[in-house]
């Protein structure tokens, strides 16, 4: 929902506004800098929470100066708590009063997605703030002869080393763009989670209606809804209509895509008020669309770029209704076992662990950039802190039910929303939105007509746009890498699910 950039070098000032020029499509609302002699700092912003020029960024309080792109969903209830006197009502703005006056360590008790900087001009100290899901991306880096922090590495004409921001927060030497860990803010496991089936299947129902409720932007704002007719996706919207009758649900379909029945069994079943169906592109479109994509991503994963093209068009659809919120089912399968059917004595702890660790650059990197190309925010119900926490201490049984005649995954989530849903959607086997949408099939036979795979297809357009800003560095696994499904992901056809 913003975009930020740091710059530390002799020519940090002059260099500056280029850079937070690249990064417009994340904040197109208002552009603002902060300097003080070889340090520089910009903020592209999407303006939700208090619109005016009080709720701008990069913000002073006190000795912090703050740049920090997301959301704090518990803002109002910690500047109530610690008497936090601010003079707006943008929900950032908690991060470096709270900060300042109850140390760095309370970073821990904000509960939201977030990823920025955070000066102290009085000790000349720099940190670097990342939620623990690493919803929104901030990168740190060197480029020529200046340290840099990042919202997008396209934000820099050259990038000659770089690394992600773990979760927590770290302290980055200006001179060495070395990062020193100082707090861990990660989610682990409840232990032992050993309440009853029943009840945890009334606790997942309240986890779930929490955490879509706290993502709702305020009651007049319109908004939209990513909607696949897949489970994760129509749990959301489920509980979205429950509460809210100005969401705008969109979905992808060429007509006759397998998504498009259950979008229309599910709008039919609820009611849903403004359902919007975005055409897939035509042949001669793609070419140009797929550049952008791989552009938007910086990737040329084959998953990153088919997925990734049906989430744009989502964004770009809800950004020309003047929207700037969606919500979305992402990481529910993640969660919640749904890419496998292991057996007892299988892998799927570790599987699940590692799935939910790349999240950040596979899905949620998906989503965040694709959508952010067009000025929208995407809110994820499935990512909230609670409710992660929780599911990650359920059991084999909760997730997995497996016999000779009969295979199941994410049980414990299709049970919980049962009653709330038509069985066929409830029961429905997990399907890509490439695939279900049709977008797979399109993209596979275009890319595949001058070269034998689709990576090698979408590396060769990923070296026109960024091996000269990206020297040597095409083999780092941030521009390439779905860990757990690569092989996969080049052995699959048009329709592999």
């Amino acid at each position: 929902m913003c975009g930020v950039i740091l710059l530390a070098g002799p020519a940090a000032a002059e260099r500056l506004p280029e850079c937070l020029e690249r990064l417009q499509h994340r904040g197109p609302d208002a552009s603002e800098t902060w300097r003080n002699g070889d340090l520089a700092i910009g903020f592209a912003r999407l303006a939700i929470n208090d619109p005016s020029a009080a709720g701008g960024q990069p913000f002073v309080y006190g000795d912090f100066v703050s740049a920090v792109n997301g959301e704090i969903f518990n803002s109002v209830p910690l500047r109530s708590r610690y008497r936090l006197e601010l003079s707006s009502d943008n929900d950032c703005h908690v991060i470096p009063a709270l900060l300042l006056q109850q140390g760095i360590n309370a970073v821990t008790e904000l509960d939201g997605f977030f990823a920025g900087v955070i000066y102290d001009q009085k000790n000349h100290r720099l940190y670097c703030l990342r939620d623990p899901v690493g919803k929104k991306p901030l990168f740190v880096g060197r480029s020529g002869n200046e340290v840099f922090v990042s919202s997008e590495l396209k934000a820099l004409d050259r990038v000659d080393e770089f690394q992600e921001v773990p979760s927590g927060v770290c302290q980055l030497n200006l001179l060495t763009g070395e990062l020193t860990p100082v707090v861990t803010n990660t989610l682990a496991a409840h232990a032992g989670i050993t309440m009853p089936y029943a009840e945890k299947l009334s606790h997942l129902r309240n986890l779930l209606t929490n955490a879509v409720n706290k993502r709702l932007p305020a009651a007049q704002e319109p908004f939209g809804v990513f909607l696949s007719g897949g489970l994760d996706s129509s749990i959301v919207s489920a509980l979205i209509h429950a509460q809210r009758q100005n969401a705008v649900y969109y979905t992808l379909s060429s007509g006759d895509a397998e998504d498009e029945y259950y979008v229309r069994l599910l709008a039919d079943t609820l009611g849903l008020p403004a359902l919007r169906v975005v055409p897939l592109p035509a042949a001669d479109e793609l070419n140009a669309l797929i550049r952008s994509l791989v552009h938007t991503t910086e990737s040329f994963n084959p998953s990153v770029i088919s997925n990734g093209l049906c989430t744009y068009l989502l964004a770009q659809a809800a950004s020309k209704d003047g929207l700037k919120v969606v919500l979305s089912g992402e990481g529910a399968d993640e969660l919640f076992g749904g890419y496998h059917y292991f057996s007892a004595d299988g892998p799927w702890q570790e599987t699940r662990a590692q799935l939910i660790a790349d999240l950040r650059n596979t899905e949620l990197r998906r989503v965040d950039l694709t959508c952010m190309a067009h000025g929208i925010e995407t809110r994820c119900p499935f990512m909230d802190r609670d409710l992660v926490t929780w599911a990650m201490g359920l059991r084999y049984g909760d997730l997995y039910r497996r016999s000779a005649t009969e295979k199941r995954n994410k049980l414990i989530l299709r049970e919980a929303m049962e009653a709330c849903l038509p069985d066929e959607i409830v029961w429905r086997n997990k399907v890509s939105c490439d695939v279900g949408s049709g977008m797979r099939q399109r993209v596979v036979g275009h890319l595949r007509r001058e070269h034998s795979s689709e990576r090698e297809a979408l590396k060769a357009i990923w070296k026109e746009q960024f091996a000269e800003r990206y020297p040597s560095q095409d083999a780092h696994p941030y521009f390439s890498a779905y860990p757990v499904f690569d092989d996969l992901i080049d052995r699959r056809g048009a329709t592999h699910r």
